[in-house]
C-alpha cells in the first residue's frame, strides 16, 4: 500500500501522490499570474518537478497557466477538458489528452476520472471555449475529488462510491465571487454532499490582485476558516484540514 501524500502548492495547485504517481493539479507557480500577483513565497521545486502528469480542470488564467506548464515540462503529460487539447497542443505541449466527463485513464498506478463541474471555462480574449471539469483521482486504497472550479450542484452526491478526501475550493482570488464558485457556505454543503470524510480547503490564500491585499487582507486567510464554522454549523463530522499555501497536508493517523 502507497500511502496517500498531498501538498498544497497553492490556489488551486495541489501535489497528489496516490497510488504510486505524482499528480499535479492546475499549474500555477510564477510570481505573477496575468493581473494577480502571488503574496505567499514561490513554490518549491520538488512540488512541480518529477511529476507523472498534470490536470487542468478548465482554461482560465489561474488554472491554465502556459509559463507554469512550461516550467512543469512540454513533455509532461496533460489531461485537459474537450475543447483545450487542440489548443494546448499548438502551444508545444506534446502529451495532451482531452478527457469528457465520466471517461478515465491509467497513469502510473492512478486512475484519472473526469466528473462534472458547473462554472465557465471560456477563456478570454482569444482562448478556447473548453468545458470545465473536476477530477476523481484513485488508486486500489484511495480516491481524491478535486473540483477545480465549481458552484454547487446535487451531482455531487453521485461522483464516486467512496472518498477519502475532497480539494474544495473556498474563494476565488479578489474581493467578490462570481456565479460558479464556492463560497465557505457552500463549500460545507459541498463537503456534505460528496461525503467525503476529510475536506482540505483550496483557492484561497495565494493569488491576489496587486494592491487589493492592502485593503481587504482578512480575504486572504478567513475563507478556509469560515469553513471550519460552516462545518460545525451545519453539524457535518467532516474533517477539514486547513494548509497554508506551499505546505504538506498533515496526513498523519487517524486523518480520516
Amino acid at each position: 500500500m502507497t500511502p496517500l501524500g498531498l501538498t498544497f502548492v497553492g490556489h488551486a495547485t495541489v501535489l497528489v501522490e496516490i497510488g504510486g504517481a505524482r499528480v499535479l493539479t492546475d499549474p500555477v507557480l510564477l510570481p505573477r499570474c496575468t493581473f494577480l500577483r502571488r503574496v505567499v513565497p514561490p513554490p518549491s521545486p520538488r512540488d512541480y518537478t518529477d511529476v507523472d502528469v498534470v490536470v487542468v480542470s478548465h482554461a482560465h488564467h489561474d488554472h491554465l497557466d502556459l509559463p507554469s506548464l512550461r516550467r512543469v515540462g512540454r513533455d509532461v503529460p496533460v489531461v485537459v477538458p474537450p475543447g483545450a487539447g487542440g489548443w494546448l497542443a499548438a502551444r508545444g505541449f506534446r502529451q495532451v489528452a482531452e478527457l469528457p466527463v465520466g471517461a478515465d485513464l491509467d497513469v502510473a498506478g492512478a486512475r484519472i476520472r473526469a466528473v462534472p463541474a458547473v462554472h465557465d471555462g471560456f477563456r478570454v480574449p482569444r482562448g478556447p471555449r473548453a468545458e470545465s471539469i473536476g477530477f476523481v483521482l484513485s488508486s486500489a486504497d484511495e480516491a481524491v475529488y478535486f473540483a477545480g472550479d465549481t458552484d454547487l450542484f446535487p451531482g455531487m452526491a453521485d461522483l464516486a462510491d467512496r472518498l477519502s478526501l475532497a480539494l474544495l475550493p473556498v474563494w476565488g482570488w479578489g474581493p467578490n465571487l462570481g456565479p460558479g464558485h464556492l463560497d465557505p457556505m457552500r463549500a460545507a454543503e459541498a463537503a456534505a454532499l460528496v461525503g467525503a470524510p476529510t475536506v482540505v480547503p483550496i483557492h484561497w490564500g495565494t493569488l491576489y490582485p496587486v494592491g487589493l491585499s492592502r485593503l481587504r487582507p482578512h480575504l486572504l486567510h478567513r475563507p478556509p476558516r469560515d469553513l471550519v464554522e460552516a462545518v460545525q454549523r451545519l453539524d457535518l463530522p467532516t474533517r477539514v484540514l486547513i494548509t497554508e499555501p506551499g505546505s504538506p497536508v498533515d496526513l498523519s493517523p487517524p486523518w480520516r
